[in-house]
């Protein structure tokens, strides 16, 4: 019943939430905002290390899983658990954090899906927004979807092949 409640909380917003859509080049983009599972750090890392060796300014949003320890990743805003009700609904002052944000593409990079980001994805102000995997809802400017035998790190490397080449 509460996971039947969090979701349609979610497609609500998902569903309901509009913004600018604008194509990004690789060279066009300036911020670029990543959502991405804690798990995935690693990868993530690199991939964020490349977009800041090519000029990008990175941020860096994720949950800690419940239960978990701290995490430890340099610049990465971690949302808490004292952030998330017992519904793994976001708190208003997480909610106001991320919409202050000022980003011109989005990238979510979730393997897993956790409603929480889902929510963050559906409410963000991109231009441009891409993804690696489908969604009920039209959310992603571009989408390249990963493929089980592939990283991240590969799937990222699709993505700024495809992107540089559309014209």
């Amino acid at each position: 019943m509460l996971d039947f409640y969090i979701k349609k909380k979610v497609n609500s917003v998902l569903k309901n939430h509009t913004r600018k859509h604008v194509f990004r080049s690789p060279e066009n983009m300036v911020t670029i905002l990543i959502l991405f599972n804690s798990k995935d750090w690693k990868e993530v890392s690199e991939i964020a290390q490349d977009m800041r060796d090519n000029g990008k300014e990175v941020l860096l949003w994720t949950i800690q899983p419940k239960n978990a320890p701290a995490l430890d990743m340099p610049n990465v805003r971690i949302i808490t658990s004292k952030e998330l009700s017992k519904t793994q609904v976001l708190s208003s002052s997480a909610i106001n954090e991320f919409e202050s944000l000022e980003y011109d593409t989005l990238l979510d990079l979730t393997t897993k899906d956790e409603n929480a980001l889902l929510y963050l994805l559906g409410i963000n102000t991109s231009e441009f927004c891409v993804g690696i995997k489908e969604l009920d809802y039209k959310v992603f400017d571009f989408i390249i979807l990963k493929e089980d035998d592939k990283n991240l790190v590969e799937t990222y490397t699709q993505i700024k092949f495809y992107l540089n080449n559309i014209r």
